[in-house]
């Protein structure tokens, strides 16, 4: 995997655009993936490496590892980023199939299948959790039940080499382990899901998700969800201080459409997390971890539009417009997309300017359907962000940065065995 990134940021104080990323990147991984023994005893292996061949801006950048242990250790004297090995996936697989339904465990390094609020950050590949999961389903006909419990006492985010244990906010207190229950029901084209997860004695998370789509023919299908997010803080008498009142939650709207090479998007988001003091985020966080890349939920909504669109009473509209393009190019695989996002409504502690913010995108991207290189994919991106406040990058709005050009450039090549 070869990955390119140009990000440029406004610089209010200078008034200037300046490089925030610059840097070109390689990743290869090598999975391996054994069949069940006996039908119900397998293992899962999977190595990365990744590496800079040029960097010129942060070194910070989610492609390779940070030059420091883990997210409550930052260290911004240093200058390169840190190439380097890390095992992302090491777990023994169970699993037993019935006449109506199957049972399966993982347990080791692994990374969520069942529901829950348990999710990964991804790079070009994912974070990893350290414990144990396991679910089943039972079937019946069109419905299926589906039910998964995890736990697990440390996670690392793929920007990190090696595996870390929680920590509470202030990044000394550390916290024991999470937990992640889930169910699912899927019944013809509707399913429901809830969850509920804990960081134990510290922070509590749950979700509910709606979610409805029909094929109407083989050219044409509509897609409908509503999801509900929801934070607490305060678990067991301990307060986290994350949020006033301690709760926070977001509402997500999503509709799609699909007729022949066309796909539409609309989504909405928006999110309440009451701030009333200088200490509070301000924001909303899926995650059992208030630090970036302590850990990550279960979070279907992203943009890919550089904002996480998500400050207390912020509402957020997202469109796109996608087409396939094998009726008008010679080479099957490319499709374009073109997508917007308007937000406003955004507040924040001691500022008297209401947030709002844009951006737009535009990808065109080659994915080979058959051949040889089956699955390889070129991809183009660039992202035009503005903030219409005049606030510095993180200071008032504390998950906001200033203006930004960013362009991505990344090829994958999988090599099958």
């Amino acid at each position: 995997m070869y990955f390119q990134r140009h990000r440029e940021r406004y610089r209010i104080d200078e008034d200037r655009y300046a490089v925030n990323l610059h840097h070109r990147s390689v990743q290869a991984k090598v999975d391996f993936n054994s069949p069940f023994a006996a039908g119900a005893l397998g293992v899962d292996l999977g190595v990365f490496a990744a590496a800079d061949l040029e960097n010129t801006g942060a070194p910070d950048h989610e492609i390779n590892f940070f030059p420091w242990r883990d997210p409550w250790s930052a260290d911004w004297s240093r200058r390169h980023a840190r190439n380097g090995v890390s095992l992302y996936r090491a777990h023994l697989k169970l699993r037993h199939d019935g006449g109506h339904g199957a049972w399966w465990g993982k347990f080791g390094y692994f990374q969520p299948s069942g529901p829950g609020v348990l999710g990964v950050n991804w790079s070009l590949m994912p974070g990893t959790w350290r414990g144990a999961e396991g679910g089943g389903e039972i079937r019946r006909g069109q419905d299926k039940l589906v039910f998964a419990a995890a736990w697990a006492n440390a996670y690392k985010a793929p920007w990190y080499r090696d595996i870390y244990h929680f920590r509470a906010a202030n990044g000394e207190d550390r916290v024991d382990g999470v937990l992640s229950l889930g169910l699912r029901y899927e019944t013809g084209a509707a399913s429901v899901e809830i969850a509920v997860g804990e960081a134990r004695d510290y922070l509590r998370n749950a979700h509910l998700k709606l979610k409805w789509r029909r094929q109407h023919s083989p050219s044409a299908s509509t897609s409908l969800s509503y999801q509900l997010y929801a934070a607490s803080d305060r678990v067991r008498g301990h307060d986290a201080g994350y949020y006033a009142g301690g709760r926070a939650w977001q509402h997500y709207f999503a509709w799609s459409a699909g007729l022949a090479s066309w796909t539409v998007k609309a989504e909405f988001l928006h999110t309440r997390a009451p701030n009333r003091a200088s200490g509070h985020l301000g924001y909303f966080v899926y995650r059992l971890s208030g630090a970036y890349g302590g850990a990550n939920g279960a979070y279907d909504p992203w943009w890919d539009n550089r904002s996480d669109w998500n400050h207390h009473r912020e509402s957020a509209l997202f469109l796109s417009l996608g087409r396939g393009l094998d009726d008008l190019l010679p080479i099957p695989g490319f499709t374009a997309t073109l997508s917007a996002v308007q937000a406003r409504g955004g507040e924040a502690y001691g500022v008297r300017q209401t947030l709002r913010e844009s951006a737009w995108s535009f990808d065109l991207a080659y994915l080979a359907p058959s051949g040889a290189l089956k699955g390889a994919r070129i991809s183009l991106h660039y992202t035009h962000y503005d903030n219409h406040t005049r606030q510095p990058s993180w200071e008032g709005f504390k998950n906001l940065f200033q203006d930004e050009h960013d362009f991505k450039f990344l090829i994958v090549l999988p090599l099958r065995l």
